[in-house]
Order: structure tokens, then C-alpha cells, then sequence
């Protein structure tokens, strides 16, 4: 049975349920990020850092396993720039991966950064993302505030800085990594890792969460029940993709309806290689493989 999303409903609910859940803690971790905001400042300084530059943004999907070592042999390379999701970072580090950048919004205290050296790595962080987290990066970091405007949001970002810049949320950290580039000079967009979907496995292997799933596993009680489990709990939608079915939920529904919606307006070629990611009709579907052959060639020609 069909299921009719009224996206602007489900963007108010999320953004309430934000609100709800995450009220003190905002207030909280902008009180104590203001002296690294004040040190580091905003966006401003590395907008044009991404002029004329392929970019891959990588989010922390199953389908990450597909092809991930291949961005090792080009990470280097002088015209491409990686982004990482801060539950991506884990991964890309355990192959030998290190992104110029990693973006993160995440508010609660969750240890992305502490077992890896950020030592040459730039961080996106929002203002009012968790202090804990923050203070285990030891690197650059430009800051943001969201595209949120209300009483409670704007308070916010008036105790933050309005100069920082705002970035559209798209309910998701990927997202907001979207809005940062496609506000640049970019050649391309390889959006990589960014399932907002699933079968079976929620994220890709070695992220914060599958360490955590090692404290339950035992022969009666493996790897893939656990992600089972993990899965089902999150099924509110159901998506099918040919003769193939996903499941998602309202936060990934939100994220995949408003990256269709943005990239309809974009005329800068969009690439994905998700397993499920946005409709075929918003972006051209391509293998990591296919997208990075481009820099084995001397001309880097705009396609």
C-alpha cells in the first residue's frame, strides 16, 4: 500500500521532537563551545577552500563496504576533497582513510573522535553540538548554526553568532555537509554511504555503534541479530526500489525527500552509490569505481 508523506509535517515533527529532547542540552553545549566558537570562528574562511574541487561526501550506510577501499588510492589527489560523517570517521581510519574534513551535529556525548589522530583533519561542527565530543578533536574547526528560525532557535544563534553562517539541517548530518559544498564552487558531488535506508545492516562495519554491538554478541546472539534487531526497530516506512524492499524512518524519509527536492534545482552533476540513497531521477547512479576513473585521466573535464 502506497504511503502519502506530507513532508512539511514531517519536518515540523522532527524539528519539535529536537526541541522537545533537546532543549537544556543545546543551551548547555553552546555554553561551553563559545570559547572554540570565539577561537575558531565560522564558515566564512573555507568556502573557497572547495573552488573547483570534486567532492565526496561519506555517510556511514551499510553500503559503505562496497568499494571504500578504492578512496585510499585517490584520497591524495589535489582536485578531490573528502567529507566524512562523524560516524564514517571509524571506518575510513581503519582502512587508512584520512578525509580533509568531517562534519558533525551530534549533541550527545558519543566518541567518534578520541581512538584517532584529528591532528590533520578540519571539523564542521554545529554550535551547539556536545562539548565532550568536541573536546577530543585536535584539529581546525569551523562552526555553523542550522537554517532554523524561531523564538528558541534564534536565541540561540544570536548567543552563537549569526556571522558563523547557516546551513540548511535536511534532518541529517550528510545534509548539512550537501548544503556547505553546494554553496561552493564545486566541480562535482559523490555522495557516498548515504543509504537513508535499510534491509538488513543499519551502518557500515566498525562505527561507534558496531564496537558497541561486540559487548552482546555471543554464538547465541550474533552480529546480524543483532543488526536485525536494531533494523526492525526503526521501520516506519517502506520503500521499494524495483523488485527490491527497504525500510526507513521518518528522519531518513525527511532526509531522502528533501535532498530530491534540492539537488531537482542543482545543475552541478550529483553523483550517488548508495544502496538505496535518493530516487534515480534526482541523481545519476554511479559506482564509486566509475566516479573516481575521472582521476586517472589528464583532462578533469566538468561531466
Amino acid at each position: 500500500m502506497a504511503i502519502i508523506v506530507k513532508m512539511n509535517n514531517l519536518f515540523e515533527k522532527i524539528n519539535e521532537g529536537i526541541l522537545n529532547e533537546r532543549f537544556r542540552a543545546f543551551n548547555i553545549n553552546l555554553d561551553k563551545n563559545l570559547p572554540l566558537i570565539r577561537e575558531f570562528g565560522g564558515l566564512q574562511d573555507i568556502i573557497s577552500h572547495f573552488n573547483d574541487k570534486h567532492v565526496i561526501i561519506v555517510g556511514a550506510g551499510a553500503s559503505l563496504d562496497k568499494g571504500i577501499g578504492l578512496l585510499r588510492k585517490y584520497q591524495h589527489r589535489d582536485n578531490l576533497t573528502i567529507i566524512a560523517a562523524d560516524m564514517a570517521l571509524l571506518p575510513l581510519c581503519y582502512l587508512g582513510i584520512i578525509p580533509k574534513y568531517v562534519i558533525s551535529c551530534e549533541t550527545t556525548p558519543v566518541d567518534y573522535f578520541s581512538s584517532i589522530n584529528t591532528n590533520k583533519m578540519h571539523l564542521l561542527a554545529f554550535s551547539c553540538m556536545s562539548n565532550t565530543n568536541l573536546r577530543k578533536w585536535h584539529g581546525n574547526i569551523s562552526f555553523y548554526n542550522w537554517m532554523i528560525h524561531n523564538e528558541f532557535y534564534d536565541k540561540l544563534w544570536e548567543k552563537a553568532g549569526s556571522d558563523l553562517g547557516f546551513v540548511a539541517t535536511g534532518s541529517i548530518v550528510t545534509t548539512q555537509a550537501v548544503s556547505i559544498v553546494l554553496g561552493c564552487n564545486i566541480q562535482s558531488l559523490m555522495i557516498l554511504g548515504n543509504d537513508m535506508g535499510f534491509k538488513g545492516e543499519y551502518y557500515v562495519k566498525e562505527t561507534v555503534n558496531f564496537k558497541k554491538y561486540l559487548f552482546y554478541f555471543n554464538r547465541f546472539n550474533t552480529l546480524e541479530k543483532i543488526e536485525f534487531d536494531k533494523s526492525r526497530t526503526k521501520r516506519e516506512f517502506e520503500i521499494r526500489r524495483g523488485d527490491r524492499l527497504y525500510y526507513t524512518n521518518n528522519q531518513f524519509m525527511a532526509a531522502k525527500e528533501w535532498l530530491e527536492d534540492l539537488i531537482k534545482r542543482i545543475t552541478i552533476p550529483i553523483y550517488e552509490a548508495n544502496d538505496l540513497g535518493c530516487s534515480p531521477r534526482a541523481v545519476r547512479k554511479v559506482s564509486l569505481k566509475t566516479y573516481l576513473e575521472r582521476f586517472d585521466k589528464r583532462s578533469d573535464r566538468r561531466k
